[in-house]
């Protein structure tokens, strides 16, 4: 008798631990189909970064406040930058992400760069590869580091309507590596 007793207390264990793993895992599951995106924060100098990551399996478009990412592609980051006095914690919830509908990822480009570090600068030429007449839109973000320690960020949107763009980056704190990212992307 005691061990049916103990056997049906142990089934009722069993069945409130199911009921709330399955409501973890719908709470879960909701919560990651939204998220087509990881980040994380950097303070650097007077700003506040968002390094933002597309972890979904197409391109997405993005935005916060006044701010656009247009068709970010899969695996590749991006960047909201903010002067510290106006972020909020609350922008964190804001950031919309959805698939990127009328956009598409535009690769027939090459990129030319120049680095000078003894100057603190960097130049970027975006060049189509084909005479087509697309016009193209992108964002370059250039990520500067000193002893593997990230040191400063910069970002440039542009329009691209002829054959190339010379971008310009110059950083007043000192660094000796780069990460460059580009993000070009034509209307369906």
């Amino acid at each position: 008798m005691d061990y049916i007793k103990r056997k049906k207390s142990y089934e009722k264990i069993d069945y409130k631990m199911c009921a709330f793993m399955i409501l973890i895992t719908l709470f879960t599951g909701c919560h990651q189909q939204n998220k087509l995106y990881s980040f994380e924060t950097k303070k650097i100098d007077d700003q506040v970064i968002l390094i933002l990551k597309n972890t979904s399996n197409k391109p997405i478009d993005l935005s916060l406040k006044d701010q656009k990412i247009k068709c970010l592609p899969v695996n590749k980051e991006t960047a909201f930058i903010f002067k510290k006095e106006e972020f909020k914690d609350t922008y964190y919830d804001e950031i919309k992400a959805k698939e990127s509908t009328q956009y598409q990822e535009y690769n027939n480009f090459d990129v030319d760069r120049i680095t000078d570090i003894s100057l603190q600068q960097l130049n970027e030429c975006i060049k189509k590869t084909k005479n087509d007449k697309k016009k193209c839109y992108g964002e370059v973000i250039v990520f500067f580091y000193q002893n593997k320690d990230l040191v400063d960020i910069q970002k440039h949107d542009f329009i691209l309507k002829g054959k190339e763009k010379v971008i310009a980056f110059e950083s007043s704190n000192g660094w000796d590596d780069t990460k460059v990212i580009e993000n070009i992307y034509v209307k369906k």
